[in-house]
C-alpha cells in the first residue's frame, strides 16, 4: 500500500524536468545534471544542505593546513561550494567533478587523505565493508570520515515507508544486490553497520572510532520535495519548520529524526 501511495505521489508531483525518469535512469549523469539545476533553483534546498554540509565543513576546519579532502559519491555536490579544496568524485564521469572512481578502489596512496566525506551515499553502496577497507587504507592516522545518511528511529521507520529507496533493518549483511549508482539502496545500511552491528565493526575495523553523532530533519525535506518533486509549502514556512523540528530533535528527542551525521576518527 505504501509503495502504491509513493508511486502515485511521485507521478502527480514529479518536477517537469524529471518526468519519464524511472529506476536506473537516476543513475545517469543526465539525471545528476538536472538535480544540480534543481539544487540551484530551489531555495529551500540551500537551507537544508547548509545544515547537512555543516558537519563536513566543521571537520574540514579541524583539518591541518593543505589537507587532502575527498568526497565520495559527490553527484550534485553542494559541498564543493563550501570547501574549495575538496576533491569531488563519483562512480560515473560527470564534467563538474574532479574524478570518476569506485568507492571500493580509491586512486590514492596509503595514508594520504586527511578527510573523507559521504553525503547521502553510504546507503547506495552495495558493499560497505569494501568502502571501510579503502577508507582505512587511505586515511591518515588522526584523519576523519564524515557520513551523512538516513537515521533509523521510531519515526523514520514509518517515514521511509513513503520513500523511493528501500529500507531493510533486518538485513543480515552489510551489502545488497544491485549496482545502480542511485537505484540500488538500503536506507538502513549505515545504521546497521555503525549501531546494530557495532561489535562486529569494532572487530573488523578497530582503527575507526565514532567520535560524534548528530540527528536532524523530521518533515521539512519531504515537504520540500527534494530533488524530484514539487515543493509543497512556501520556503519561509519550511525554513521555520526546519528550525523548530531540529530544536525538538536536539533538545527533546532524536527519535523524530530521519537524518544523522557520523564523525568517525581513524586511530
Amino acid at each position: 500500500m505504501s509503495l502504491l501511495i509513493t508511486k502515485l505521489a511521485d507521478r502527480l508531483l514529479r518536477l517537469p524536468e524529471l518526468r519519464g525518469f524511472e529506476g536506473s535512469d537516476f543513475d545517469t549523469c543526465r539525471a545528476a545534471q538536472i538535480e544540480r539545476q534543481v539544487l540551484a533553483k530551489k531555495k529551500i534546498l540551500a537551507t537544508l544542505y547548509d545544515e547537512y554540509c555543516r558537519p563536513c565543513v566543521e571537520s574540514a576546519w579541524r583539518a591541518p593546513k593543505k589537507a587532502r579532502m575527498l568526497e565520495i559519491g559527490s553527484g550534485t555536490s553542494p559541498l564543493e561550494y563550501k570547501l574549495k579544496e575538496l576533491i569531488t568524485s563519483d562512480v560515473i564521469w560527470m564534467p563538474w567533478l574532479d574524478l570518476s572512481c569506485s568507492a571500493y578502489s580509491l586512486p590514492f596512496p596509503d595514508n594520504s587523505l586527511d578527510r573523507i566525506f559521504l553525503m547521502f551515499v553510504c546507503h547506495h553502496l552495495g558493499n560497505v565493508e569494501a568502502l571501510l577497507g579503502e577508507a582505512r587504507r587511505c586515511l591518515k592516522p588522526g584523519g576523519e570520515m564524515v557520513i551523512i545518511d538516513p537515521a533509523v528511529t521510531a519515526y523514520s521507520k514509518i517515514y521511509y515507508l513513503l520513500h523511493v529507496d528501500h529500507m531493510d533493518i533486518q538485513a543480515k549483511v552489510w551489502s545488497f544486490e544491485g549496482e545502480g549508482r542511485m537505484s540500488g539502496s538500503n536506507i538502513a545500511l549505515t545504521w546497521i553497520v555503525f549501531f546494530r552491528d557495532r561489535e562486529l565493526l569494532v572487530k573488523l575495523f578497530p582503527e575507526f572510532v565514532i567520535d560524534h553523532v548528530e540527528y536532524n530533519t523530521c518533515l521539512s525535506f519531504l515537504i520540500s520535495g527534494g530533488f524530484r518533486i514539487r515543493q509543497l509549502l512556501p520556503t519561509f514556512l519550511l525554513r521555520a519548520l526546519f528550525r523548530i523540528e531540529n530544536w525538538v530533535i536536539r533538545h527533546l528527542t532524536n527519535q523524530l529524526a530521519v537524518t544523522m551525521a557520523l564523525t568517525i576518527k581513524r586511530r
